[in-house]
């Protein structure tokens, strides 16, 4: 177990036992060491280690204590070679750790595949091929039985199966309705399976244990997480036995404290009461059914008894031979399951595992390494305030290997929790695409990806978020000195050497405008073409490799024509520090904009609408409202432009005094009137709406235009009087709906604080 006792007295073991022996041969000595479920003990946090003992303490010493068993401080003999190879389903924490953590991921990244119906083959002839084609899925001839049903089954390709139920606002009624569900699938796979049923199980006894095995139906489990307190387990398994029809809390307590909490009868005169509840699942069964033969195309179809027959079932087989039982860390709850048959050690008979058919109450110790086998139905009741993708991701125990009877699997959830579980899914197909892309080409280190309302993990201190967009009205606040020529002048000029109008607003000359708009990489094409002489950040460092991920993942999807998406100034080296309203980022952005609209890359959400997956859009809308931009110069109330190519036009441009310190502006968009009428001049961020004679969109907190409408590039010329020359300052404003990613930070590393986007 990591634990540091026991890792301890096992590198003292190897000390005293192994170090020795292998330092006398005159060979290498290799040791492998396997950290299952490497996500949970094995992060070091900094912050959090601060105060403990570094020798004995027990909070977080798990790592150093691993990292001993090859290379404690007595040291170890030059000869050993170690490898330590970190597995786990959820590695957010891993990705985040520092450097200073000996079990920090360092040499390599590796992505396992699993079985569906789409995807790169694996290379049989050569297996340890790593320049073969790889994805996140690989294709299995076998078919459906032989799939995975994870996230992309559940939450994406059998949505039209309804194997995902929301929850209602009644308690009672969810559980019902779960259970229900749950008793009848049961019904449903005993009569596939021919075999004895779990009441009749009970009292069976056996030759062998193979016998045992051969001659009972298959386990079938239930989940119910009410909560994750202990205490609330015991009163959800009560639950469930008085809704069955058990008198009270104080018999049901004793029941599962007993160990053999089974259906009463009561719940058998409960259904012949009132069959209509119960048969409502087999229809829904054989519509989940048709929908799963459609999606995977599954030959022949699913055959379903009648009714009759599967009330038969429940009543003398299912609702007598289902246990209910309490899992978790308390001391009264039951052992793990039971799946194996057990031998009397006085007769040398075998009975039929404990747990043929059983509804599980339980909660966090679901999140580790239990499995709970032929599980077709949860309850998932648990919510939280500070959702964490990786802890939440590990209790969804429905995911498995369970092709075979898919179309019986239910998931209850609120809507709410369906769409994190559905969320969690998304950013986890995108962090294994981009772990495999650094397989194959050498990518940047993945993102750690979380959303605008759900955190990473909780296992790394300080972690912080970090959007893709640059935000609904970035301004670039550098600007160039006005003792020299400025090269953005001369780029406006021979923009606005194209056909323009003038923008006359409360009968006022506001500006200038371009009569027509910019595509979407055409305007990123602009922004790229600006340049400063004090910010020229480089094409290596942070905010490079942020958008090279970026890119690999597009990639995967599709191969991208118009590649790289960032363009910074300085091709080889870092150069300045990225700021986060970069003329070359938003370039980037409007770049990536353009190639999501025929990509559905995973891990993007949409702007203004933080809930929304960009995978789960309809790209032929979002091609229809893809926006383009309008280019304008904004005039100011200073002197008009007399010297560079900007004097040339065939206008008159007067110049902005906007207030600069030391090559930044410190002050931004212009005027701006929120309670303007009609024929008033709202201000500078709504500078083509005037010239488009559009309705100016009523104010809103998030900042973002209308989805579906276009966006603008705005230049102010600025000219104080004791300035030698005009200097160009320059605003973009974006629509909402264009995609965005909320990327996990380390503590320290720049981020910025959640607000609505």
């Amino acid at each position: 177990m990591k634990q540091t006792h026991h890792l301890r007295a096992l590198g003292e073991s190897l000390r005293k036992n192994i170090f020795g022996a292998a330092s006398e041969l005159d060979r290498p000595v290799h040791m492998l060491v396997l950290d299952d479920e490497a996500d949970d003990g094995s992060i070091l946090d900094a912050v959090v280690e601060v105060s403990e003992d570094p020798v004995y303490g027990n909070l977080k010493q798990l790592p150093r204590a691993i990292a001993n068993l090859w290379d404690p401080p007595q040291g170890s003999p030059d000869n050993l070679f170690s490898t330590y190879i970190a597995y786990t389903a959820t590695p957010q924490a891993n990705l985040l750790q520092e450097g200073h953590n000996p079990l920090a991921p360092r040499d390599f990244l590796f992505s396992l595949r699993t079985p569906l119906d789409v995807g790169h083959p694996v290379d049989t002839s050569a297996p340890g091929n790593l320049n073969a084609p790889r994805s996140s899925t690989y294709p299995e001839a076998a078919g459906i039985r032989s799939y995975y049903t994870g996230g992309e089954v559940f939450y994406r390709r059998a949505e039209a199966a309804k194997l995902c139920v929301p929850t209602t606002n009644s308690v009672q009624q969810d559980l019902a309705d779960a259970v229900r569900a749950f008793l009848v699938a049961g019904a449903i796979r005993l009569h596939r399976s021919g075999r004895l049923g779990p009441a009749s199980a009970i009292t069976k006894q056996f030759d062998t244990k193979d016998e045992a095995f051969a001659s009972v139906a298959s386990p079938h489990s239930m989940l119910y997480h009410p909560s994750a307190v202990i205490q609330h387990h015991f009163r959800g398994a009560e639950d469930v036995l008085i809704w069955a029809g058990i008198q009270d809390r104080a018999t049901a307590r004793d029941m599962l404290d007993a160990g053999d909490a089974r259906l009463s009868q009561a719940l058998v005169d409960q259904l012949q009461a009132d069959p209509a509840p119960w048969a409502q699942w087999l229809d829904k069964y054989r519509a989940s059914a048709r929908a799963i033969e459609d999606e995977f195309d599954v030959l022949p179809p699913t055959v379903f008894p009648d009714w009759q027959t599967i009330e038969t079932l429940l009543i003398d087989e299912v609702i007598p031979g289902t246990r209910v039982a309490v899992v978790n860390s308390d001391p009264n709850a039951d052992d793990r399951p039971a799946y194996a048959p057990s031998q009397d050690p006085e007769t040398g008979k075998w009975s039929a595992a404990r747990d043929i058919s059983t509804i599980f109450v339980s909660g966090n110790v679901m999140a580790r390494g239990l499995t709970l086998e032929g599980m077709t139905t949860a309850l998932f009741q648990r919510s939280s305030a500070n959702p964490l993708a990786d802890t939440q991701m590990q209790m969804q125990r429905w995911f498995g290997y369970r092709g075979s009877y898919i179309e019986l699997c239910r998931v209850f959830a609120s809507s709410d929790q369906l769409s994190l579980f559905r969320t969690y899914h998304d950013v986890d197909e995108a962090v294994r695409t981009a772990i495999t892309e650094r397989m194959m080409s050498g990518a940047p280190e993945p993102a750690v990806l979380q959303g605008f309302n759900f955190e990473a993990t909780g296992k790394i201190a300080g972690v912080g978020n970090r959007p893709l967009s640059p935000g609904a009205r970035p301004f670039v606040t550098v600007i160039n000195d006005s003792q020299q020529p400025d090269p953005n002048a001369d780029l406006v000029a021979e923009l606005f050497a194209r056909p323009s109008s003038d923008l006359t607003v409360a009968n006022v000359l506001r500006g200038r405008i371009l009569d027509v708009p910019l595509e979407l990489t055409d305007a990123a094409e602009l922004l790229d073409r600006l340049s400063f002489a004090d910010y020229r950040p480089g094409s290596e460092g942070f905010h490079a490799d942020f958008w090279s991920g970026i890119e690999a993942r597009a990639n995967a999807v599709a191969p991208l024509l118009d590649s790289p998406f960032y363009h910074p100034p300085v091709r080889h080296g870092e150069g300045d520090q990225p700021r986060r309203a970069c003329p070359y980022g938003i370039a980037a952005y409007l770049r990536l904009w353009s190639a999501s609209l025929t990509r559905p890359i995973t891990g993007l959400f949409v702007t203004g609408h933080p809930g929304d997956l960009w995978s789960y859009a309809d790209l032929r809308r979002k091609n229809v409202e893809r926006p383009r931009f309008w280019i304008g110069i904004r005039y100011g109330d200073g002197a008009t432009v007399s010297k560079g190519s900007l004097a040339l036009l065939p206008f008159n441009i007067r110049a902005t005094t906007k207030r600069v310190i030391g090559g930044e502006l410190k002050t931004t968009w212009g005027a701006s009137d929120p309670n303007a009428g009609p024929g008033q001049y709202r201000g500078d961020v709504y500078f083509d709406y005037y010239h488009r004679h559009a309705d100016v969109p009523s104010s809103n907190h998030t900042g973002w235009r209308p989805s579906g409408s276009d966006g603008q590039i705005l230049f102010y010329v600025n000219q104080h009087p004791d300035d030698q020359h005009p200097t160009v300052a320059v605003g973009v404003c974006f629509p909402a709906g264009g995609p965005e990613q909320f990327s996990a930070t380390r503590a320290g590393v720049a981020s910025v604080t959640r607000s609505s986007p």
